[in-house]
């Protein structure tokens, strides 16, 4: 049986204890309400979290002093911060307000065309070869470079097989992103798309109808990690000689491809 891990080590989030915590809490600047599931990460590096239902964070930012901090969310704008800056005259909790990001949806105009449906990507259901997440940092995501037969294509369904048993229930972040470089750029959809996975599931099947997500060039989508969660994590079905997976360890960190493999991740889609 041939199994394809990518450092599948689900321990617990945690710190050394002589590590400088910070502590924040992130809200939205127009309403004051707190803003849960927040990246929070250090620009270009493997340390980063996201916040949680009540828009808390901590990260140890021992070392980074020259470094920055970004504060982001799909729907708002982001915020850097150099670290130094940050962290002086730090007592309390940090309160971040975001703006809200009002982009308004592109809108696409087309006559007299006849749309055709199609499912893009890895439609893979194997069991014997697959992929997960590399970590349960909060912020680790996985995905995969899909391409398009024809602009504009929207993006009507999301799908995913999982490989082996969900030992426990988890919530995931469901991104779409533009390719640059054979690498994910900017984010696509306006507002997050949670995803719930139970124990027991074999598959992830999302409406992308009400998100009105529409491409005109190749895309990335990926499954974010943004709750700790007890088990061993999820695997997904995979197969060799596909689209590379692509991940980045946490909020913020560096993209990276991960050996020949692709993941079962696909899209249905009108183009």
């Amino acid at each position: 049986m041939k199994y394809l891990f990518f450092v599948c080590l689900f321990s617990s989030f945690s710190f050394f204890a002589n590590a400088q915590l910070f502590e924040g809490i992130v809200k939205d600047a127009k309403t004051n309400q707190l803003l849960p599931y927040v990246n929070v990460g250090i620009i270009g590096k493997a340390t980063g979290t996201v916040s949680d239902t009540d828009g808390k964070y901590s990260i140890a930012l021992t070392g980074h002093d020259a470094d920055s901090l970004r504060i982001s969310m799909v729907g708002y704008r982001p915020q850097s911060f150099l670290i130094a800056d940050l962290i002086k005259g730090y007592s309390t909790y940090k309160t971040t307000n975001l703006q809200p990001d009002l982009r308004e949806i592109k809108e696409v105009r087309v006559t007299n065309h006849k749309w055709k449906q199609v499912v893009l990507g890895n439609t893979t259901h194997s069991q014997s070869t697959n992929a997960g997440f590399t970590s349960n940092k909060l912020g680790n995501e996985i995905g995969a470079i899909i391409k398009i037969k024809r602009a504009p294509t929207y993006l009507k369904q999301f799908n995913a097989s999982i490989a082996g048993d969900v030992s426990d229930s988890v919530k995931l972040r469901l991104n779409f992103y533009t390719v640059k470089g054979g690498l994910p750029d900017k984010p696509l959809q306006l507002q997050s798309i949670f995803v719930n996975v139970k124990k027991g599931d074999k598959k992830i099947t999302v409406d992308l109808e009400p998100y009105f997500i529409v491409v005109d060039d190749k895309f990335f989508v990926s499954l974010e990690w943004i709750i700790n969660a007890r088990g061993h994590g999820i695997m997904f079905s995979a197969s060799l000689l596909s689209s590379a997976v692509i991940s980045r360890e946490t909020s913020q960190a560096e993209w990276e491809k991960e050996g020949i493999a692709g993941v079962g991740f696909n899209v249905l889609a009108d183009y």
